[in-house]
Formats: C-alpha cells, structure tokens, sequence
C-alpha cells in the first residue's frame, strides 16, 4: 500500500510543469576552452554563457552535484524567474518541461587547435596563449555520464572548436555518442581532414556537417582562412555529400557574411554553384561575430538585402532551406527596430 502511495506522489512530481525555459537551462551545458557554461548565445540583452564550472581543464565532474545546481535554476525558471545572463534571449520558449536529471544538449568547444588560421577568429587577439595551450580530453568524463545513463537522445551534441576532426578522442567520441543512442549530433568541421565517424553518422542519419566555406573562390578562401585547403574541402565535401544517402539535408556548407571581405553577391553566387556541383540541399547563413557585435545598431540596407537574396536563392536552386545562426537570426528579428535605432542615431 505503501509503495502504491508513494508511486502516485511520485508519477504527480515527474508531470511536466509549463513555464519559460530553454533546452541549455533544462537539460544541457556547454564545454568552453576555461570553463563550462551554460550555452554559447551571446547576442541578446543578457549576453548569456551563463558559467556552470569556473575554471575547468578536465577533471573528472561530480555529476550529482552538477544536477543538483541544475536543478536549482528549474526552480528559479518555475517561479517565473529568469537568470540575468539569460534575459531577452529568443531561445525562451513557454512550454511544458520535464523535471528529470539528464543530458541531451551538449556543445563541445573546449579546445582551439584547428588546421585554419581564420582571420575572424577569437584565438588572433591572443594567438600566443591560445597556440601555446593544451587541449584536455572530454572523453573520460562524458563517458561516465554516458554510464550512469544521464545521455539521452533526442536533443543536440555539437562540435565546434577549433577543428573537431584533429582532436585524438573525436572518433571515439563520436562513436560512443552515436552508439548511446544521441541521433543529432552537429559537427562544425573545416573539412580539411576527412573523417569516417562524420562519414558513419552521416550514414546513419544521425550527424550534420556544417562547413564555413565562407567562399566560393579559391582567392577569397585563401584570404579569410589563410590556408590554401579550397580544393581539398570541396573534394572531401562531396564525399560527405555522397555518404548521405537518404539523409540528403545532413551536410551543410555555411556562409560566413565578413564584411569587407565576401560580403557581395559574386561571391555569394559562386559559393552556391559549389555547393550545388558538391551534391549538398542545405545551407547555413551567418555574420562574423566580433563585425556584428561592434556594428548590430549600425548594419548597412545592403547585407540585409544579402540575407534576403541568400533565401531566395536557396528557393530558386530547390533547396530544402537556409538555416540562419545567432547573429543572423538576431539581424533578421530585429531588422526594424535595428534600422530604427540607426536612423535616430544619425538624425542625432
């Protein structure tokens, strides 16, 4: 009778409860290069990343403790509170939310070594501390998560980096993740280095490739990336391409807007006829993020007009879709209120 009781309590405390929250604050957190946050969103009011970990090079995480923290801010989100960092930000949504402890949403970004040398990227304020850093292995720590069974499937594990595919445990990772039942897994990849478990995932369904060609000339590649790769990743594309078979949405090339650099539509054109010719139905669009942040009040008419231009072409080829990132799905959200605040500011 006893236990019969207490399974009714119990069934009533597991139903979902509706209020605001996100994925990342329910059931997710992501691995930075000095601490575990949160998320890696950074374009609202609250300019997110809340910290989880401060400090973190690896070792092994009490993952009681770290439930129990995450707990703690259900609890807030339940009362109708919002965390500071996470204020404004367009991955709020209302809706009914489990109270369970596990993981489904991971980001992996915890390392900078890349066969790149992008011009946009964070690691060229301090080249010389982040050349000479040392990677740390997730693959022991995610891998007693995976035991105790707190990995499920049905969210999204991303890879970003850095390049994913130079790091010694990727494959292994890769592998156990797939085979622990995590059926999204988001690669960000350079595609320099071909890699058989993105193959396999791809394959399977299981994995997307997202590739920042971010050109669709060998010139243009060589100048933003500082490499001279630009034929070896559109070979290596098409293999990805091919491996898909039915899961003909899993790769996708990606776009990064720099301007002053591609952000023209004969460039943009170029990379789309590669894109088509590579075998790939799916693209990702965004804005370089140190651009963007320095000028999001101050955006010129023409990259809105390169937004709009980029979906109608993904129409016009029969593309499935083109995906819009952080700093462009902010753009385009608040595309008038951003043209408003420009135009007051140079009436003023």
């Amino acid at each position: 009778m006893f236990d019969k009781i207490k399974s009714l309590f119990q069934k009533k405390s597991d139903k979902p409860l509706k209020y605001v929250s996100c994925e990342y604050i329910q059931h997710g957190f992501n691995v930075d290069y000095e601490d575990i946050k949160m998320c890696c969103f950074n374009c609202h009011e609250g300019g997110g990343r809340q910290i989880l970990i401060d400090k973190y090079k690896g070792q092994m995480i009490d993952w009681n403790k770290f439930f129990k923290e995450k707990r703690k801010m259900r609890e807030l989100n339940k009362k109708g509170i919002i965390l500071e960092r996470c204020k404004g930000c367009f991955f709020l949504k209302e809706r009914e939310w489990d109270d369970e402890d596990y993981i489904n949403f991971m980001v992996f970004n915890h390392w900078t070594l890349c066969n790149c040398k992008c011009k946009y990227c964070f690691t060229n304020e301090q080249s010389d501390f982040f050349n000479a850093r040392e990677n740390y292995n997730m693959y022991p720590v995610i891998k007693k998560l995976v035991e105790m069974g707190k990995v499920r499937g049905g969210g999204e594990i991303g890879f970003g980096g850095g390049e994913p595919a130079l790091l010694p445990e990727f494959e292994p990772m890769m592998n156990m993740l797939m085979d622990a039942g995590c059926d999204n897994i988001r690669v960000h990849s350079s595609c320099v280095k071909y890699s058989p478990a993105i193959e396999r995932g791809l394959k399977e369904g299981k994995v997307t490739l997202v590739c920042s060609v971010d050109s669709g000339t060998a010139e243009t590649y060589k100048n933003i990336k500082r490499v001279p790769h630009f034929e070896t990743v559109w070979a290596n594309l098409e293999k990805y391409a091919a491996a898909q078979g039915e899961n003909k949405y899993k790769a996708k090339t990606k776009y990064i807007i720099y301007p002053g650099f591609n952000d023209n539509k004969e460039e943009l054109d170029k990379w789309f006829d590669l894109t088509v010719k590579a075998g790939i139905k799916s693209v990702v669009i965004d804005v370089e993020g140190g651009w963007y942040i320095n000028n999001k009040y101050n955006i010129p008419d023409y990259l809105y007009e390169l937004l709009e231009y980029a979906t109608k072409k993904t129409e016009e080829l029969g593309m499935k879709f083109v995906e819009y990132y952080d700093r462009a799905n902010d753009m385009r959200i608040h595309k008038e209120e951003y043209k408003k605040l420009r135009k007051n500011e140079q009436a003023n």
